[in-house]
């Protein structure tokens, strides 16, 4: 219950201080708050692999860090993949004109805009500094930092410091024995951020004309409830003995963001008739992940990521809807 009451008094005291930045009493209140919450939220004990339960901080830390270095690290695979196989699942392929429209030239006033897109309260990455910073900075650091942005989509390259990522884990359940029982969310420096938000910009273009109907999340002017409600009438007569045998198929796509391979991913945009220069773009965002692990406040080791889409980065469900509707093309054909 204190703990409750801690977090609903955390939320309070910071909407109070977006608006008072200088009230001492505030601040007092939040700093206690956060203590309370954060003693609360620490990990005391987790299972292994052996199922046997471990409390020294040092052993929790390394098991997480085996754990997701396990999942999304390791030796990439290199397979090429036959676009032929892929080719007929495509719903649309880019003309010449959708493409030259993807790859224009990034401008100053296009970064400007993505960095202040972002809400000042959406948590740091590893550099620390929230979109808060720039925007309160603007007038100083913002034509070198827009100069850097721009410079990627020139050269196609990214410093390794600006795609160090967080994984910072929520539980999944009130009482977590285990690492499966977390889900990590990536939490990605500002920087970062407006690039990828800059790439998602362009792909939105066209993601209606390359996305299955069937698919509704993430796609502009689509809605996931209507899926909901298509499955609640396909499921209304299942029960009738007078109907036609049928049955229905349940796909749990579990870790379905960390297990996304990364050669099917870069075939799926070659599918889809994306430029060469667009794909390195995302190719290089994409491959060039390194990732540390949050335990009890501390930030633990530090592994390239070989496989997997990040949860916290705007490009990642666009990324995956691309990939993810192939298998549901391929279904619906057979059907």
């Amino acid at each position: 219950m204190n703990v409750k009451l801690a977090v609903g008094f955390l939320e309070v005291a910071q909407n109070i201080l977006q608006f008072d930045r200088h009230n001492s009493l505030i601040l007092l209140l939040e700093h206690c708050c956060r203590l309370v919450y954060l003693k609360a939220s620490k990990l005391e004990q987790i299972s292994d692999e052996d199922g046997n339960e471990q409390t020294d901080p040092t052993v929790i830390s390394s098991i997480f860090v085996d754990f997701f270095q396990g999942l999304l690290g390791g030796d990439r695979t290199d397979r090429a993949i036959d676009l032929r196989y892929l080719r007929p699942w495509a719903r649309h392929i880019l003309t010449d004109d959708e493409a030259r429209a993807i790859i224009r030239p990034v401008t100053i006033d296009e970064v400007k805009t993505a960095f202040f897109d972002i809400e000042e309260d959406k948590a740091p990455g590893p550099d620390g500094f929230s979109s808060g910073v720039f925007k309160a900075a603007w007038p100083i650091v913002g034509g070198e930092v827009s100069n850097a942005i721009i410079d990627f989509f020139k050269t196609g390259r990214l410093l390794k410091q600006l795609n160090a990522t967080l994984l910072t884990l929520i539980p999944k359940v009130r009482l977590p024995h285990s690492v499966a029982e977390f889900r990590p969310i990536s939490c990605c420096n500002v920087v970062y951020k407006v690039i990828t938000k800059i790439l998602v910009s362009r792909i939105r273009e066209s993601l209606d004309l390359l996305i299955s109907p069937s698919q509704n999340a993430f796609v502009p002017g689509r809605l996931i409830s209507d899926n909901v409600l298509l499955a609640q009438d396909l499921f209304s007569g299942y029960n009738q003995c007078r109907l036609p045998p049928r049955c229905a198929l349940k796909v749990d796509l579990r870790k379905a963001y960390d297990t996304v391979e990364w050669d099917f991913l870069i075939a799926t945009l070659r599918m889809f008739g994306f430029p060469a220069m667009f794909i390195r773009w995302i190719e290089e965002c994409v491959t060039s992940a390194h990732y540390s692990v949050v335990v009890n406040g501390g930030v633990h080791g530090f592994f390239a990521g070989a496989r997997g889409l990040r949860q916290g980065d705007p490009m990642s469900p666009y990324l995956f809807c691309s990939g993810h509707g192939s298998p549901s093309h391929d279904l619906a054909a057979a059907y």
